[in-house]
């Protein structure tokens, strides 16, 4: 039968020594790092500080009963020496103190840096971030995992371990000395005289043991209460986001008032939550005030009737009591961090989840070959499919299997079921791996998509129009030209401005937009989904004239289902949808019908 240790914080001995397995694997490697030496005198560095922690605690505790013993004995000369060593222990606390709590934040700092560079340069790369959204999962919100979850598994790993290593250094030092402290005390029973070595280091355990019992029964509820507030709090935050991000929409259609009724609920939740978390913490604050007054006054009470029939001095007395105070506070450990070590696993977890399903998408494509889509160069100017099927991430079939081939140079339209053909240029990108068969890359040039809504990063205007290339590589006239170009001309005095772009513009601004960015990066192929569904059928006359005229060699793939832009291409492939799979054909262009100049 599995034993079980709730002090520990509950759960199976063996679950915590697997977790802390995932957790080494996961961020052991910061200290081997290219920066392990700096890390590791840090580290060394903290081990030495802490051990002077110890050391000023046993010579305060030595102090004291120096101190109580010269009151005892009204001995002026000595009370005065002592005044002055206090000082020195003092001043030696505050500045081993200090220089240990910089030390430590700064190698929290820096595993936060390296764990957080780690997991977004596993996330940000190659589309992951995109497809690992797109499989089940415990893996959402990663975002608040990279910025909140990570933090906190630094931090507190830091933190655990430190007090950790304080605590069993502080539990040795001082169990040695109340063991010294504790006297042969003999107690006589039925004519025998019984002698307790080391009474008060029993006294000690049992009396840690006892509240750690109360404090323990005491706090499962309010670890229960604190994850209950958590995920409240976090569903009011989400209902706030989104409620932002679609303020226009709530106000084009005056649901101000709904909204108020559904966060107002989401905060009752929050307040529920609060208020259960309160009365935990009442409880167990009712048991932790009384408690720390009574081991102040305890320990005294039990070596008090030594001093009493004058076998110890006042001095021995008190640094009895300051020692059995050290050692209960050492022993307290598990209890006082049970909360803190229940945060620090639920975070380690969090980020474990992310970081695996996303290296998961790259372990799991190799082996799974023919199940998945191979996107490659192949050296030839053109886009070949080669036996090529499209799936969901469920395995469920999106696009029979299909063979064709876009050479340099070609205009193609694609319509019919637009959402798969979506999929079928979130293949052509890398981004949707579920399927099977080849998709070679054309080998001369650059592939550019413009989706139906750009994406406008945080910064000045200049910085999106650039996007994503460095702005500092982009020449102004240039900027400027391509934005009158794009019909945006009026934009230019606002190029240095920083405003939420993605908001203050237009859809149909946001379309003119990335068709500026086209004209500053030039690819050779360009994929266009739904492009200018925005603008009027002038502007998507202009646009598709911008393209005719500055990029004449270049292969344009579009997805649209507006048939006046069928006289913008020479080939017309459709998606026809039989049977809830999706299959090619390729309609007839009538070749009267092109634009003139295409």
């Amino acid at each position: 039968m599995p034993l079980h240790y709730p002090h520990l914080f509950g759960g199976r001995i063996s679950d915590w020594i697997r977790f802390l397995a995932r957790f080494l694997r996961l961020a052991g490697p910061y200290w081997t790092s290219a920066e392990k030496w700096r890390i590791w005198l840090l580290t060394f560095l903290l081990i030495v500080l802490t051990a002077g922690q110890v050391a000023l605690a046993i010579a305060f505790n030595s102090w004291y009963e120096n101190f109580f013993d010269a009151l005892e004995k009204r001995v002026l000369a000595r009370f005065l020496l002592l005044i002055g060593l206090l000082l020195l222990i003092i001043a030696g606390t505050a500045g081993v103190t200090t220089i240990h709590l910089l030390i430590k934040r700064r190698i929290q700092i820096s595993w936060r840096d390296w764990l957080t560079r780690r997991v977004v340069n596993e996330w940000m790369t190659s589309g992951r971030h995109y497809q690992v959204a797109q499989i089940p999962g415990d893996h959402d919100n990663p975002d608040g995992r990279i910025a909140e979850d990570i933090r906190i598994t630094a931090e507190y790993a830091i933190d655990l371990a430190h007090s950790l290593f304080y605590c069993l250094l502080l539990l040795i030092s001082f169990t040695q000395i109340l063991w010294r402290l504790s006297g042969p005390p003999e107690l006589r029973y039925g004519g025998l005289d019984l002698y307790i070595p080391g009474h008060m280091v029993w006294v000690a355990l049992i009396y840690s043991a006892a509240g750690s019992a109360i404090a323990l029964m005491l706090g499962w509820p309010l670890i229960r209460a604190a994850n209950t507030r958590q995920s409240a709090e976090a569903n009011f935050r989400f209902g706030l986001v989104r409620t932002r991000e679609n303020s226009l929409a709530i106000a084009l259609l005056s649901g101000e008032a709904d909204e108020r009724r559904g966060l107002r609920e989401l905060f009752r939740g929050a307040i529920a939550a609060w208020d259960r978390q309160s009365y935990a913490l009442a409880r167990l604050m009712f048991f932790s005030s009384s408690w720390s007054i009574l081991s102040q006054v305890f320990p005294i009470l039990v070596a008090a009737p030594r001093y009493i029939v004058g076998a110890i001095t006042l001095g021995v007395l008190m640094q009895t009591a300051q020692a059995f105070q050290q050692a209960v506070a050492a022993l307290s450990w598990p209890i006082d961090n049970l909360s803190k070590a229940a945060e620090w696993r639920a975070s380690v977890e969090r980020v474990e989840r992310l970081h695996d399903a996303v290296n998961d998408l790259t372990s799991r494509h190799p082996a799974d070959a023919p199940l998945t889509i191979t996107v490659e160069p192949d050296g030839r100017p053109s886009l070949a499919f080669i036996d090529c099927a499209i799936n969901d991430p469920d395995g469920r079939p999106v696009i029979a299997s299909f063979r064709t081939e876009i050479r340099a140079g070609e205009r193609v339209l694609i319509t019919g079921d637009l959402g798969a053909a979506v999929k079928l240029f979130k293949a052509v990108a890398g981004l949707w791996p579920w399927g099977r068969g080849r998709i070679t890359l054309p080998s001369n040039g650059d592939i550019f998509f413009l989706p139906q809504r750009p994406y406008v990063p945080l910064g000045t205007l200049g910085e999106a129009v650039c996007y994503p290339t460095d702005p500092k590589t982009c020449n102004v006239e240039t900027i400027h030209h391509a934005l009158q170009r794009a019909g945006l001309e009026d934009l230019i005095p606002r190029l240095g401005k920083r405003e939420p772009w993605e908001q203050s513009l237009s859809l149909d601004d946001l379309q003119r937009l990335a068709f500026a960015r086209l004209l500053l990066h030039h690819p050779r192929w360009i994929f266009l989904q739904e492009a200018t569904s925005s603008l009027d059928a002038v502007g998507k006359a202009a646009m598709m004239a911008l393209l005719r005229e500055n990029f004449p060699d270049a292969t344009v793939i579009t997805i649209d289902p507006d048939p006046a832009l069928a006289a913008f291409h020479r080939r017309h492939l459709t998606l026809v949808r039989t049977n809830h799979v999706v299959h090619f054909a390729e309609k007839a262009v009538d070749r009267d019908a092109l634009a003139p100049s295409v």
